[in-house]
């Protein structure tokens, strides 16, 4: 037997500027694409021969140009017709918000999963693991046999997950049967940051999720968060429930709708958690703390969930708070105009610049005076399975004259969540008494590496509050923008 596997990652955010072209996509073919899926040894295991054919890497940003999207997907189905002849199953990794630039419909993964199952016929089981901050309708449900997002953010669980709807796939190749999911539309616009796996309601969520799933008649059951980045009718959470024969329909449809009734009960409990503050209050109290090493997470520039990575606010608040002897990093800050003078002047350097995308009110230019204290890598990723590593460009930390602020300038958006990828632009994280980086929660690698976190609720295109966005096309009413007190599922 034979599985074709593929796969594209793309969490897109209308809101920043850039349009994503092909040359900005990590593409990974053949042999590279099974591996760097982490599903290899689940089919192999099994009995099963792996055909890889692409794995787009695009990662949080902007919205991905028309053109680069038909790119990738004419690949993939171009090696599906190649193989077609010899699979017996499609394992795809999709991560279910990109968006199009130029789309009608938006979401690249809802035309793409569309033009595989036209292309294979009604029969041929395909299964899809997603993020639970990606957007699933009834209809995507109806082009695929099993689905399934990852339970945890962060999400400490996506390799696992990944493997499960593998092994789930085996089992139905193996065992083939009519399956199809159950996918619960519900009318609430949840984001991220509110949403921790740690924290209620989720850990709740969770556990019913867990305990459902020991039915024999469950085949998979996951809820998705959904994500709010970009306007499209697709917005809005789901359970998805998928009966392991079709006799168990009934009875599963009827779990769904119990899930559903239950997280619709538990919506007032989403927020956010622990230590938050507005900008000014977060640099405050995290100097006043004096723990290191603390870090600040800039939600409304979280480079994880499609921002640029480019505004100044925090670092604004900073020099005007900064208390003597604190060693404070940022981590970073793009600005490809002040990357391009720092890149061509050696380590050293005394520098005088403005830096500042000055693209909006958030990433005003703010005046530096300093010197080049270090010259690294720009390093994309951990070098482990969750996400193998790779380096994307180089960086110049600045640091601001007579203080112990230092500013790493980037050309690109990249969200420092590892100790490792400091390293490879020469810092060490311990060696500073606050951090900020762009990001909303706390990653999953920091936590372990953090005494103290306060999340700095700035205003941005990864803003956490949907009515600051101006939605169009999205189902209404919808819980928080509007009085819904009853779940009425959307059809």
């Amino acid at each position: 037997m034979n599985v074709f596997v593929a796969g594209m990652d793309a969490e897109c955010n209308e809101h920043v500027t850039k349009i994503i072209q092909l040359n900005d996509i990590h593409m990974l073919y053949g042999d590279e694409c099974a591996e760097a899926l982490n599903i290899r040894q689940e089919f192999e295991s099994a009995g099963i021969r792996v055909i890889g054919s692409l794995y787009a890497r695009i990662g949080p940003t902007g919205m991905i140009a028309r053109e680069a999207f038909e790119t990738i997907s004419s690949e993939i189905l171009r090696t599906l017709k190649e193989h077609l002849s010899e699979i017996d199953g499609i394992y795809l990794k999709l991560h279910g918000a990109s968006g199009i630039d130029g789309l009608e419909e938006v979401s690249g993964e809802h035309v793409l999963i569309k033009r595989i199952r036209h292309l294979v016929g009604r029969y041929m089981p395909i299964a899809v693991a997603q993020d639970p901050h990606g957007n699933i309708t009834p209809e995507f449900g109806e082009s695929v046999n099993i689905v399934r997002c990852y339970r945890q953010s962060p999400h400490t669980d996506s390799v696992e997950t990944c493997r499960i709807v593998a092994r789930k796939l085996a089992d139905l190749m193996k065992c083939r049967r009519p399956m199809k999911p159950i996918v619960l539309k519900m009318p609430m616009l949840l984001g991220g940051e509110q949403s921790m796996s740690a924290e209620e309601p989720m850990l709740t969520i969770n556990r019913m999720l867990d305990e459902t799933e020991k039915n024999p008649r469950v085949f998979s059951v996951c809820f998705y968060i959904g994500y709010l980045s970009h306007d499209d009718d697709k917005l809005g959470s789901a359970v998805v429930i998928v009966p392991n024969q079709p006799e168990d329909e009934d009875f599963c449809r009827n779990e769904a709708m119990r899930l559903a009734e239950a997280i619709w009960n538990l919506r007032d409990q989403f927020g956010f958690k622990g230590n938050f503050a507005p900008p000014e209050e977060a640099v405050i109290r995290t100097l006043r703390e004096g723990i290191r090493t603390s870090v600040i997470t800039d939600l409304g520039d979280n480079c994880g969930a499609g921002a640029m990575g480019q505004q100044t606010e925090l670092l604004r608040y900073m020099l005007q708070h900064w208390q003597d002897g604190k060693k404070v990093l940022f981590a970073g800050i793009r600005d490809i105009r002040a990357h391009a003078m720092l890149s061509r002047l050696p380590e050293g350097t005394d520098v005088t610049f403005d830096l500042g995308a000055d693209e909006n009110e958030w990433s005003r230019p703010v005046h530096i005076e300093g010197t080049i204290i270090r010259k690294g890598d720009e390093f994309k990723g951990y070098g482990n399975e969750t996400y193998m590593g790779r380096k994307v460009g180089e960086v110049s930390t600045v640091r601001v004259r007579g203080t112990l602020i230092d500013i790493m300038v980037l050309d690109t958006n990249l969200q420092y969540g590892h100790p490792f990828e400091f390293a490879k632009a020469g810092l060490d994280f311990h060696e500073y008494d606050i951090v900020v980086v762009k990001m909303g929660y706390l990653d999953t690698f920091l936590i372990p590496e953090t005494k103290y976190h306060c999340m700095a609720i700035t205003d941005g295109p990864t803003s956490q509050e949907p009515s600051k966005f101006d939605f169009k096309r999205i189902y209404r009413p919808i819980w928080p923008l509007d009085d819904v007190r009853k779940l009425r599922l959307i059809e």
